[in-house]
């Protein structure tokens, strides 16, 4: 697994003159590549190298190649539509030009007067995080003359310890757009706020994007990094709190088709469904999991929101609104907390299928009460 430490940098002549020089020769490779559309690194090293050495001759070759790197994930990314033009400085760094030392808290970095060792801020993260450090990415701020490192580190996966079957625990988490997140432990994370926020930044965007002004595609920009630091910020959080419960396992829907769907949806629903970030927030639940030695389990979402979690029943009927009635038991419950307590017993079952897989075990007599009543109720249904 990787994780990412973000240091302090002092502000230094030499690291601004290789970003601005390390721009120009991303620039060059832009260029080339839009005009032969072409996105393909060993085309783009061909066509452009030797003219980047002779344009910019104190830009080290590595740094020459991280460039081409750089243009040719924009050209790709950008699918060759629009010409781009490159304006932040950013320096990107392998394991050829740079070097961390957690010990001294110095970093060794490649720049066009040469290599040069640099202190960085101390962080807990340094200690927290110990592996290879892969490559870097070095940010300079002009207008607030700042400057950053961010450093990948790549850590060597955590076997998560399997937990004998009296022992379990399992969440069922039921992601939707109007709750974020609802825990079979009866707590709820209304999207209310985040909802508010984001339909704040919309109409704001659609202002602005009708006023066509360079200060307003300024403000568009800084108005899109203060959105995208607010919902991480959000998910963040709730990951950091549904981890924290004492529960061993955590199973998630498997949402990955969730936007397939999308052109059956009215246009309302798929602008709600465009400012949902699930995905996000299932990757933060993982890792800290992992950290936490706990197992996260996806389950199949189907059913989960028509059947009872009580009795099993299965009907579309069953749910309306926010609303779960059963129309075969009588049972009531807030819907999205009865879907999660269904993908809790779901989740248990998969649990228990990964483990007999990875440790060849075999489910027979001797299996615990809970976990034979659980198989009985994943039975194969009708859909009324």
């Amino acid at each position: 697994m990787f994780r990412t430490i973000k240091l302090k940098l002092p502000y230094d002549k030499s690291l601004l003159e290789t970003g601005e020089r390390f721009r120009e020769a991303c620039q060059m490779a832009l260029d080339y590549g839009f005009s032969a559309r072409t996105f393909n690194k060993n085309k783009l090293n061909r066509a452009t190298y030797e003219d980047v050495r002779k344009a910019i001759p104190t830009l080290p070759s590595a740094l020459v190649q991280t460039a081409r790197d750089t243009a040719s994930e924009s050209l790709k990314q950008t699918k060759l539509e629009k010409k781009i033009h490159r304006k932040s400085l950013t320096i990107r760094y392998d394991r050829r030009t740079f070097r961390f030392y957690p010990d001294s808290h110095t970093i060794s970095l490649t720049t066009v007067s040469g290599r040069l060792v640099f202190p960085v801020a101390l962080s807990p993260l340094i200690e927290k995080y110990r592996g290879e450090y892969t490559n870097a990415q070095v940010f300079i701020d002009t207008k607030h003359r700042k400057m950053s490192v961010m450093i990948q580190v790549e850590l060597q996966d955590k076997e998560v310890e399997k937990k004998v079957y009296n022992n379990i625990k399992v969440m069922g988490v039921d992601r939707g757009i109007r709750n974020m997140a609802v825990l079979s432990n009866n707590i709820f994370f209304n999207s209310a706020q985040l909802k508010d926020v984001k339909g704040r930044y919309r109409y704001n965007r659609k202002k602005l994007q009708h006023a066509g002004t360079r200060s307003a595609h300024l403000k568009l920009k800084e108005l899109s990094g203060r959105e995208r630091r607010f919902v991480q910020n959000t998910n963040h959080a709730i990951s950091k709190q549904i981890v924290n419960f004492p529960f061993d396992v955590i199973a998630l829907e498997d949402l990955g088709s969730a936007r397939m769907r999308t052109k059956r949806n009215g246009r309302r629903f798929n602008r709600k469904l465009g400012s949902w970030s699930p995905h996000h927030l299932e990757q933060f639940i993982e890792y800290k999991a992992q950290e936490r030695n706990k197992s996260v389990v996806y389950v199949n979402p189907r059913y989960t929101s028509q059947r009872c979690s009580s009795c099993g029943y299965v009907h579309k009927d069953n749910r309306k609104g926010s609303v779960f009635r059963c129309l075969k038991c009588g049972f009531e419950l807030h819907a999205d907390l009865n879907a999660s307590r269904n993908i809790e017993v779901l989740g248990k079952s998969e649990y228990f299928r990964l483990l007999s897989t990875s440790q060849s075990l075999r489910f027979d007599e001797s299996m615990p009460t809970d976990v034979a009543e659980t198989s009985n109720k994943l039975q194969p249904f009708r859909v009324q």
